[in-house]
């Protein structure tokens, strides 16, 4: 009887792994990071899901949240100057669910605040191959020129095309160890060569990073020191 018992159990509890395996119901998740690339907000903006805030403390320009989750579908997304009701920008992303590996992606608040904007970027997190990093750009300064990137003092840019405002580049492998390699990018202005930014970084293998170029060649009078900069993303 005891046996009896123990394999109804057992049956049973395989039959219900495999009902929720394959629960056409269960929606998976989607994944996202908040970027604040406008460069004129002193206060830091909110982040809103909904009605749902998705920072505890104000996003800092040139920070980052970590990627939260939330269920696939049609999704309004608010960003709010920190503590008060003013909107930065509003809008509508639909985000889909790629069930074992999650559609990925990066949310950044652009330009100054009377022409704010939401800029929505599906993230390719594919891990990279042994003794690899991976890397792209995105180019969040509105009025910076075009760019392109390289590894210190080379003269063959790491990227096949100059990158403009609101673009990013593809994810590209560059050399990498656990403990780590140093490198100095030079993001470049692609029409005269000139050095816009250094941005240093060390890359460990089976890292992806992400430089975010952002500020404002001609800063606003609220945040005179917003001037073109850069940021290094860890995106896992």
């Amino acid at each position: 009887m005891k046996k009896n018992m123990l394999f109804i159990v057992g049956l049973f509890s395989a039959f219900l792994f495999t009902s929720c395996a394959k629960d056409p119901a269960n929606p998976g998740y989607a994944q996202y990071m908040f970027i604040n690339a406008a460069p004129d907000v002193a206060a830091g903006l909110d982040f809103y899901v909904g009605d749902l805030k998705q920072n505890i403390l104000p996003i800092a320009f040139g920070s980052n949240t970590i990627y939260n989750s939330t269920t696939p579908g049609d999704k309004p997304i608010t960003v709010r100057v920190a503590g008060q009701q003013t909107v930065f920008s509003a809008n509508r992303y639909n985000v889909s669910d790629l069930r074992d590996q999650p559609a990925r992606y990066t949310l950044l608040a652009v330009n100054k605040i009377q022409n704010a904007e939401l800029v929505w970027i599906q993230d390719n997190l594919t891990i990279p191959a042994s003794n690899k990093a991976h890397l792209r750009i995105i180019h969040a300064s509105e009025d910076a020129p075009a760019v392109n990137a390289f590894v210190g003092t080379a003269t063959t840019a790491l990227f096949p095309t100059a990158i403009s405002f609101k673009g990013s580049t593809n994810f590209i492998a560059l050399d990498a160890t656990l403990l780590g390699t140093s490198y100095s990018i030079q993001i470049r202005n692609a029409a005269t060569n000139a050095i816009v930014r250094t941005q240093p970084m060390t890359a460990v293998a089976g890292k992806i990073y992400t430089i975010v170029v952002r500020g404002s060649v001609t800063p606003s009078p609220w945040v005179p020191n917003n001037t073109v900069s850069s940021t290094l993303v860890a995106n896992n």
